[in-house]
């Protein structure tokens, strides 16, 4: 049984890896960074404690000051045990640090996107020297990795991989990034009945006072328009201002949570729009309880970006919950990889998000059809096809 090594838990998407391949008969084990969000904890994303056997907390650090002191004995001495590592985050940027080379890299983000380029870092601090290293050991950590895992997503996080020169193998492809084994609608409802956990509380309530329940749990980064980051949020608040104008006669709610740098613009914004009454602010909540509340929703409006995106976290929490999806997307850049699309209603502006809105709320049937297709995209292409591409790299 060949011993596996994650790194890194942001997103939660290694912790859904990990019982995959456990699944699979792997002996894979998960290593939780320092600093990692409390939401991106496994209790977020499990109903039991039984992962207490296989992810364990670690010394490895997310910050530049951690990695510089880290010794290198106590790397090597951490990861001398398994045969194969997939890492996120800092893992390639460690294994270098210790002449290693890391098996898979799956980046989430900034790992790709920020931390192996000297690009927009701060170097008038302290930390420069440390910057500069943990940057140096990033970008080679990177390019001497066996396999890169990516979506091919944009032409920006295509420049982003291109521009490492990357001396392995490119794996085009979606990590399994929810458990869907744990979402099934008989789990949910035993959950659903006992639980006595706020969020959920306030969603039942929701649920049987509300005609129309829309559910937007992208972070608010809408003010700065940094291609990679932005996600449009006030699209969607002007278009659903739009919606509720059309349809005053329909008990409308807008589900929103208090994640990323512009929630106060965006609560400003709802203040202008008059539509205050209309709109229910949340904490950030665990994944768990988020597919509760997608559950009992309507409709999923992902991000309304200026670049396309194919699959993410949000996307795919919706689609594993089975329902139609609001979001922007340029299907011409993805035909070559997948022999169809999951169903969405495309939007780039407010009239699209108002007219999409009216759409789903309008025919209850084109819903449930979309979140039927959307659930199958799931099933061949991220929990089927994005785990096979993975245990062909680990079995090569």
């Amino acid at each position: 049984m060949k011993k596996i090594l994650l790194m890194c838990n942001q997103g939660n998407n290694f912790f859904s890896l990990v019982r995959y391949l456990r699944d699979k008969g792997y002996d894979a084990h998960l290593m939780l960074m320092k600093e990692e969000f409390d939401h991106f904890n496994p209790r977020a994303d499990s109903y039991n404690e039984n992962y207490k056997k296989y992810v364990r907390k670690s010394f490895f650090s997310m910050l530049p000051t951690g990695f510089y002191l880290i010794p290198k004995d106590q790397i090597k001495n951490a990861v001398q045990d398994f045969e194969f590592i997939i890492g996120c985050g800092l893992a390639p940027a460690y294994l270098n640090k210790v002449g290693l080379k890391l098996d898979i890299f799956i980046p989430y983000g900034s790992d790709l996107d920020y931390q192996p380029y000297f690009r927009r870092k701060n170097y008038f601090n302290k930390k420069i020297l440390k910057i500069i290293y943990v940057t140096y050991h990033q970008k080679m950590g990177i390019k001497k990795s066996r396999f890169v895992m990516k979506t091919n997503a944009n032409s920006t996080l295509h420049w982003q991989y291109k521009n490492l020169n990357h001396h392995g193998d490119l794996i085009i492809g979606t990590v399994p990034l929810i458990y869907d084994r744990q979402y099934k609608h008989s789990i949910l409802k035993k959950y659903l009945d006992s639980s006595s956990n706020d969020f959920i509380e306030s969603m039942k309530k929701i649920r049987e006072s509300t005609d129309f329940i829309v559910f937007h749990h992208c972070r608010h980064l809408w003010s700065n328009r940094s291609p990679i980051d932005y996600k449009g949020n006030e699209k969607l608040l002007k278009g659903f201002k739009k919606f509720t104008q059309n349809k005053k006669e329909i008990k409308s709610c807008l589900i929103l949570f208090e994640y990323g740098e512009d929630v106060d613009k965006s609560k400003k914004l709802i203040k202008d729009l008059d539509i205050e009454s209309n709109v229910k602010w949340f904490q950030i909540t665990y994944r768990k309880d988020i597919m509760i509340g997608i559950n009992l929703c309507d409709v999923g409006v992902a991000a309304l970006a200026d670049l396309s995106w194919i699959t993410y976290s949000v996307v795919c929490e919706f689609m594993c919950m089975s329902k139609p999806i609001i979001m922007y997307r340029e299907d011409e850049l993805y035909k070559k990889n997948y022999e169809y699309l999951y169903p969405i209603i495309n939007a780039s502006d407010d009239d699209g998000v108002a007219s999409a809105l009216m759409k789903i709320c309008q025919d209850k049937e084109l819903s449930l059809e979309m979140g039927k297709e959307s659930k199958k995209w799931f099933s061949k292409y991220v929990a089927g096809d994005g785990l096979r591409k993975i245990i062909n790299a680990i079995e090569s």
